[in-house]
């Protein structure tokens, strides 16, 4: 395994991006010592949206003889955090503006079904517990939302995402997330339906119950290292407008491996704006 002088940070941290200004920015470090590269080199998180990448200057392989290390377990997070958030539903702005279109019944079964929280934090925020196929809680992602028009919270100044690891300051945490819903998986399942959001997949797994819906949580959390326990599995995968290209070239790499994933087109149509995903296809035929 080669590697490189350079390295995208792999921490949650991130910057503000020099091209869009949003706080989405992940930055290079220099291998050898740990430090950020120069402020300009970096991916921004907002790939369809703004799209900016600019790799360091002599990226080159480091000359001595790279040992791969043995990888390293996950960090958990305890089961008793988890099952302590699984309350004041009242006050979560997300549960509450979905009452607006199904049941009491519909929604809190599904707010069961992928255990999802609330947090402390910004007012009774979302808490999407990201739990694997074994039972095991690798972290849970904190989001914010508006309880008028269920769409997250965004302010240029203050970042209303969150990580329960972070919150907690565990020490030393050695973060390996895993699909949001990736603990429904069992011999049971035969067809899996990926979407980016987590919300999107709450949604549509009460929309079209035949599935059972997971999330990536990000263009680019559609990779072999989220997707490898859906081997042997159906996958049908629903990209956000302006993600297709990316997730094909993935899918097409993976199905070589013996992977059986369908891409599907649904959202490339002209019509729908960048960015769009299945919510906002259903919310835009309701208005018909």
């Amino acid at each position: 395994m080669k590697e490189y002088k350079y390295h995208l940070d792999k921490t949650s941290k991130k910057f503000n991006c020099p091209h869009c200004g949003k706080k989405r920015f992940v930055k290079y470090i220099e291998t050898e010592t740990g430090h950020y590269a120069d402020s300009q080199y970096g991916r921004c998180d907002r790939e369809t949206s703004c799209g900016y990448i600019m790799y360091p200057n002599n990226n080159s392989i480091l000359n001595y003889e790279y040992i791969a290390p043995q990888p390293e377990k996950p960090s958990y997070i305890e089961k008793e955090i988890l099952q302590n958030s699984l309350t004041k539903y009242e006050i979560n702005p997300l549960i509450n503006y979905l009452y607006n279109y199904y049941s009491k019944d519909e929604v809190r079964n599904s707010f069961k079904k992928y255990q999802v929280g609330t947090s402390k934090i910004y007012n009774g925020a979302t808490v999407f517990w990201q739990m694997d196929n074994t039972g095991n809680i690798r972290t849970g992602k904190i989001m914010a939302y508006d309880i008028a028009t269920g769409g997250r919270i965004k302010d240029e100044n203050i970042s209303y995402v969150n990580w329960v690891h972070s919150v907690l300051k565990k020490p030393n945490y050695n973060l390996k997330q895993c699909l949001f819903g990736l603990h429904l998986l069992n011999d049971i399942v035969k067809q899996v339906a990926i979407v980016e959001s987590e919300k999107t997949a709450i949604i549509m797994s009460i929309e079209f119950p035949n599935y059972t819906w997971m999330s990536t949580g990000s263009l680019q959390g559609f990779k072999y290292e989220y997707l490898a326990p859906l081997k042997g599995t159906d996958i049908i995968a629903f990209p956000d407008k302006g993600g297709y290209d990316k997730w094909k070239v993935t899918a097409d790499g993976l199905n070589k491996k013996g992977f059986n994933i369908e891409i599907s087109k649904l959202l490339k149509n002209k019509k729908y704006k960048n960015g769009w995903d299945l919510v906002d296809v259903l919310h835009d035929e309701n208005k018909k």
